[in-house]
């Protein structure tokens, strides 16, 4: 045919959205309509100055043009009061030369405000975020990793006529590791157009041959879009994840992440969304954002989550919206206090701004920083500043780093699985430190979920009893615990190899017994869920209703996590008595602007006896950010003494992790205490005791333990906790703590079992 894709673009065919979405789009032009001998690009204008929410590419499917085409006009590149009095100024400090292209103009840019990022030089020079972002000037990276790529690039060169894309194909073929980010470096492209190569879409070859049976099931059909596609593998396998869509049909996750197919919900949830979009319904022309905000502000409970759900629009793009970063008041005047001491120099990016707030707060976490500069939490996290460690522990990993160093070319990644490998004790947020990632990214990696021969043992047993059969992870998972009842979230994560929060959420791993299931719907049924009332707030009207209600059971009955409701306000009550103690010690000692830990800090130096878990009720977070602190991990001067000889005693190896420590001195001291351990190491009790070092007990109670386990021995593919059990019905005396010891679990893990909590 000879037609480009522009041309094509440009067709209406190929430009389709929803009928709702056509509808709102149709409203729009009819109330703004194209003047007489108006050109497309300022009818655009006349419909954003009608209705300034309207996005670019909304206004290109009404005007019939491309997106980048609209998106490039000033009406459209439009940024808040703030942000372009801080543009403006760095324009004003580096004005464009006669002659200057664009480009060099934000080179010159980025060389006089070396923290300019590229969607801001794009702004202000009048270009494309992506055009900016590719050059040399705004791809910098730190010395360390460049040497890296350069060491990349020498050993799988650009061949003659090689084409960018080629060359990042070749690359990752060389260096199976490395990441699409690191390769659009290398080759000086965009990093969202090397992710959707197949090269870098891989998977394991047990995934590749789950995908490859379910396109092979559901096929693309002749003149199939991917989007199309993608639908059809939803609908053939309903449990299909974004992620796995997107490789099968070759597109980006998130591309197929805001389809209505893959925005689906339960229908008590959907029914519950359907009540809220009813009672605020989007206005005629009002774009997927604005109504969002209306949602909110009408539903003041409304995560972003289910917001986007209502909208048809990403989780991500709905978050970072102003109406959704609420906070308190009392939080919000701590911000904005914080704000007023250290605010945003002229010409300073947000990023730069953390920056400064953390060096003028070293308290300041990541998302109070991001609710103050406006952005998002995860950018900030990432960022060097927010990745700080005691310098105990910073020397500790730099003796790490310089046993295992990064070799040339090797990825993040693999750094770190070279680091687990030579320090087993290493853990995914000390690696993730090291190697300069995010936890996550590193936990989730194969060597990281590790696990004793004999748990793998027994999880392979329970995979190969139920295997995978083309099925997600979730719904492996699913089906797991259903062959395997008594399978912990844990363990179903580290067969299907997802993060245990991710399979904790699934409705089939939020089970319960008979007893309390039948207490939780007969609470239910006295507060049932209102039309239109979020989890959360249904959470808060059960908990009004029968005070004595957990967070735990609260949000089995809601449906949602535990940690997301034990922060809410009304479940952290305490008495009327200890609010009023409380109450003073806040007065005593109010807070001066610091974070919650820091106020937590000042809380326990005026009132030594304050408990963290006191202290966390006072200044509104949970008990356990609070009891790992220095200033809560106090003892007597006497125990300090006896602690500090222990530790003279047995010091800290180089590269010796906390919990190998711990285990050193438990040898070193065999009747040192696990909460002595952790005082000595810095770390939590519980985190301690659990480490088999310091599980043992008397030889003659140990003959005994292993005389009932050989009793009642553990069975193919039986987890922990049904072990316990079989132990349990076996030895009716047998206590949590001795069934903990047997099984190599916690006590308190055991303790909350049905079989343990008869009486």
């Amino acid at each position: 045919m000879g037609a480009s894709t522009g041309d094509l673009v440009n067709r209406a065919a190929f430009r389709t959205v929803s009928a709702q979405d056509q509808a709102r789009l149709d409203e729009i032009a009819r109330q703004t309509p194209r003047q007489s001998r108006q050109s497309k690009g300022a009818w655009a204008d006349a419909l954003k100055a009608s209705d300034p929410d309207l996005s670019a590419a909304d206004a290109a499917v009404i005007v019939g043009v491309v997106k980048r085409v609209i998106a490039r006009r000033a009406a459209y590149r439009t940024v808040s009061a703030q942000d372009r009095a801080r543009l403006d100024e760095i324009k004003a400090a580096t004005p464009q030369l006669p002659g200057q292209s664009k480009g060099a103009w934000a080179d010159a840019l980025k060389a006089a405000h070396p923290d300019l990022s590229a969607a801001d030089a794009a702004i202000t020079v009048g270009s494309f975020k992506d055009d900016i972002a590719r050059r040399t000037a705004f791809r910098t990276v730190s010395a360390q990793d460049q040497a890296r790529l350069d060491e990349m690039a020498a050993v799988t060169p650009r061949l003659p006529g090689q084409r960018k894309g080629a060359w990042a194909d070749a690359l990752k073929a060389a260096h199976a590791d490395l990441s699409a980010a690191d390769a659009a470096i290398v080759v000086g492209a965009v990093r969202q157009d090397i992710a959707k190569r197949a090269a870098f879409q891989t998977v394991s070859a047990q995934d590749q041959a789950r995908l490859d049976e379910m396109a092979a099931v559901t096929p693309r059909l002749p003149g199939q879009s991917k989007g199309a596609g993608a639908d059809a593998l939803k609908a053939a396998h309903p449990d299909l994840s974004a992620a796995d869509a997107a490789i099968i049909v070759n597109a980006v996750k998130q591309d197929i992440a805001k389809r209505t197919a893959f925005q689906t919900v339960s229908a008590q949830d959907q029914a519950r969304l359907d009540e809220i979009a009813r009672q605020t319904p989007q206005l005629p022309g009002q774009s997927k954002g604005a109504w969002a905000d209306a949602l909110k502000a009408a539903h003041r409970d409304l995560s972003a989550a289910d917001a986007a759900a209502i909208v048809g629009a990403v989780k991500r793009v709905i978050a970072r919206r102003a109406a959704f970063q609420t906070v308190s008041a009392q939080d919000q005047a701590r911000l904005d206090e914080i704000a007023r001491q250290t605010p945003q120099l002229p010409g300073q990016s947000k990023r730069a701004w953390a920056d400064a707030l953390k060096a003028a707060h070293p308290d300041l976490s990541a998302a109070d920083a991001a609710i103050i500069v406006g952005s998002v939490k995860h950018n900030i996290a990432k960022r060097a500043a927010f990745r700080t460690v005691s310098a105990q522990d910073q020397a500790r990993l730099d003796e790490i780093a310089r046993q295992t160093p990064q070799l040339p070319g090797q990825s993040k990644g693999a750094w770190a699985d070279a680091q687990k490998a030579a320090h087993p004790d290493l853990s995914a947020a000390d690696a993730a430190t090291i190697v300069g990632a995010l936890k996550d990214d590193i936990a989730v990696r194969a060597a990281f979920r590790t696990v004793s021969a004999q748990d793998q043992a027994r999880l392979d047993e329970i995979a190969a009893v139920t295997p995978r059969q083309g099925r997600s992870n979730a719904a492996w998972a699913d089906a797991l615990k259903a062959a395997h009842p008594d399978l912990s979230a844990a363990d179903a994560a580290t067969i299907v190899g997802a993060l245990k929060d991710e399979i904790a959420r699934r409705a089939a791993f939020r089970t319960v017994s008979a007893q309390d299931q039948a207490r939780l719907d007969e609470l239910a049924r006295q507060t049932p869920q209102l039309p239109g009332q979020s989890k959360a707030a249904w959470a808060d009207a059960l908990k009004a209703a029968p005070p004595d209600l957990s967070a735990a059971d609260a949000a089995v009955i809601v449906g949602a996590i535990k940690q997301d409701i034990a922060k809410r306000a009304a479940f952290r009550t305490v008495s009327a008595q200890d609010q009023a103690r409380l109450d003073e010690i806040a007065a005593a000692t109010p807070r001066q602007g610091g974070s919650n830990a820091a106020w937590a800090d000042a809380l326990k130096a005026a009132h030594p006896d304050l408990s963290a878990a006191d202290a966390a009720t006072i200044v509104g977070t949970f008990r356990d950010d609070i009891v790992r602190r220095a200033a809560f991990r106090t003892v007597s001067a006497q125990d300090q003494a006896r602690l500090d000889e222990i530790k003279a005693a047995t010091p800290q190896l180089p590269g010796q992790s906390k919990g190998a420590w711990a285990d050193a001195l438990k040898a070193a001291h065999p009747d040192l205490s696990a909460a002595d351990a952790a005082i000595v190491v810095g770390a939590v009790r519980r985190d301690i005791a659990v480490r088999t070092a310091f599980q043992t007990v008397s030889a003659q109670d140990q003959a005994r333990l292993d005389e009932i386990a050989r009793q009642t021995p553990q069975l193919p593919g039986q987890s922990k906790g049904a072990w316990a059990g079989a132990l349990k019905a076996a030895h009716p005396d047998l206590s949590a703590a001795d069934a903990a010891i047997i099984v190599g679990a916690s006590k308190k893990r055991i303790a909350r079992r049905a079989a343990f909590k008869v009486i």
